[in-house]
């Protein structure tokens, strides 16, 4: 079952020849389907913006450039605006995409293809999930990746250990089923339970099934904060061991204590790409982060289960040392208090 590619609601979206791709020369006036005239063309290359008509047949861009004759079955004048090919998010947590078929918060913004199953959590059979987007169809384009917080927990549930050799098997079929299905890699959460507890040999491993099978690894790293440096070696290191092309997730500095290390972790990239590895990062363009409450805790709190949070949370000594934890990893961040926090829901 290959990857679900779907019809998109803007033509842009499906590809372009260029802004040099003369109009066809014809003694008839050209016709399309589709005609965006006198709009300002910004085609993704980082050639400077030209004023341009595109021309669509067939749901594909054929023609870019001047078209005075031109004529459509539906002209759009775009003047005083800017066109575009469809944005590609490829960091997003589009896993229920299937209950919002239009995806209209993607659309209006300008983004027709997206990339779900990050930060380590996605179905865990996406042959059906995959399916069922087929089967309904969806406005944009979609992939997603295998999260092995979802492979690790269905295998392991939130246990902090190393998996034994069945469950590392266990694991291992489950992300080649996945990437047989039509995943485009794996993905680690690693500040999440129970990916936290994972080791770097295991997600090596994983990382591993997916590559062979053409996929990408892309980590939302373990500490994106006072230990960015050593976080992106890691990542860099499973790509490296694992043949697969690296995509570091929201690269960022999250702590105050650390700001200027974003030199340092792009030097470390420059690097592993001088070294002929495939490393790529996303970046979103808002100073903000989004996350669950339970990141605030040591991972050792969130072991086990609800049941055992709840009687962890509920013993008085323990209270006292968690509350302690916190703040220590609050001091250690730069962050005297939670002032900085929105709770969202």
């Amino acid at each position: 079952m290959r990857p679900a590619r779907l019809a998109v609601t803007i033509a842009l979206a499906i590809g372009s020849p260029g802004l040099n791709t003369p109009a066809p020369q014809r003694s008839q006036p050209a016709r399309y389907d589709l005609l965006i005239s006198h709009g300002t063309v910004v085609d993704g290359s980082g050639a400077r913006p030209v004023r341009a008509d595109v021309g669509i047949r067939d749901g594909r861009i054929v023609a870019v450039g001047s078209l005075p004759n031109a004529t459509a079955a539906e002209i759009i004048d775009a003047s005083g605006l800017m066109v575009a090919p469809g944005f590609i998010d490829v960091h997003t947590h589009a896993d229920d995409i299937a209950g919002n078929p239009r995806a209209e918060n993607f659309v209006r913004m300008g983004v027709t293809s997206v990339v779900a199953g990050n930060c380590g959590g996605s179905a865990l059979d996406l042959g059906e999930a995959l399916t069922k987007i087929r089967q309904g169809g969806i406005a944009i384009n979609y992939a997603t990746l295998i999260g092995h917080n979802t492979v690790r927990r269905a295998v392991m549930g939130t246990a902090n250990r190393d998996p034994t050799v069945s469950e590392l098997g266990k694991m291992k079929s489950l992300v080649w089923r996945a990437m047989a299905d039509g995943a485009v890699g794996l993905s680690t959460g690693l500040q999440y339970v129970p990916g936290t507890y994972a080791k770097s040999a295991e997600i090596l491993e994983l990382a591993r099934v997916a590559g062979n099978a053409g996929g990408l690894y892309a980590s939302h790293m373990r500490n994106e904060g006072t230990e960015l440096e050593s976080a992106v070696q890691e990542t860099i290191h499973v790509g490296e061991m694992s043949m697969c092309r690296v995509q570091i997730s929201h690269l960022k500095v999250d702590s105050p204590n650390n700001w200027g290390a974003s030199a340092r972790a792009l030097s470390l990239i420059d690097a592993a790409r001088a070294r002929g590895i495939d490393v790529q990062a996303d970046q979103y363009a808002y100073t903000a982060a989004s996350s669950s409450l339970g990141i605030r805790f040591p991972a050792w709190v969130l072991e086990g289960g609800q049941d055992a949070i709840a009687t962890r949370l509920n013993d008085p000594e323990q209270w006292v040392k968690i509350k302690s934890e916190m703040r220590a990893l609050l001091s250690e961040r730069g962050l005297s208090d939670l002032s900085f926090a929105v709770v969202a829901s």
